[in-house]
């Protein structure tokens, strides 16, 4: 029996050291302490949400049809403004005389002042009907030389008047 008590304990041992051998808690055995090597465990770092960007989708707006260049570049240059405008007030149709009286009254000058009557900018309008037409035209307190409120005056008054404000029709 001795024998088989001896077996037992050994076989005691061993399930037990079997047992333990997951376990992080050191095993004394044969006189010394065995301590398990830790392993390391896996940190995961959370992976941020990409945030979406916005894209704004571009305004559309109508490419202007302009007709042949055929005047000097300082004159050339307002005719893309010029078509905007007319096309605004559905006026295309007078894209060659405006680019002709432009031309004839300033020669696309947007500094342009006659010295005798004050007339100023592109299409040389008289100082004391500037602030009305201005207005009108959506361009409050602006200067008559400023190109683009000269030429969104321009095109209202030709909607509202006809050419009979220039001299150069």
């Amino acid at each position: 029996m001795q024998l088989r008590g001896k077996s037992l304990t050994a076989l005691v041992v061993l399930i037990f050291l079997a047992g333990c051998s997951g376990s992080s808690q050191a095993v004394f055995t044969s006189g010394r302490i065995v301590s398990p090597t830790p392993e390391p465990t896996p940190t995961t770092i959370p992976t941020p949400e990409p945030t979406p960007t916005t894209i704004p989708t571009p305004t559309v707006r109508p490419t202007p049809t302009m007709l042949e260049a055929i005047y000097e570049p300082e004159v050339e240059r307002w005719r893309a403004t010029v078509v905007e405008a007319l096309q605004e007030y559905g006026l295309e149709e007078e894209e060659r005389t405006f680019m002709r009286v432009l031309r004839c009254e300033s020669f696309g000058d947007p500094d342009a002042k006659n010295p005798e009557s004050g007339a100023s900018g592109l299409m040389q309008h008289i100082p004391s009907y500037w602030p009305d037409r201005a207005t009108a035209a959506g361009f409050h307190k602006a200067s008559p030389f400023d190109p683009i409120a000269n030429i969104y005056a321009s095109v209202w008054l030709l909607d509202v008047g006809g050419w009979s404000h220039w001299e150069c029709y």
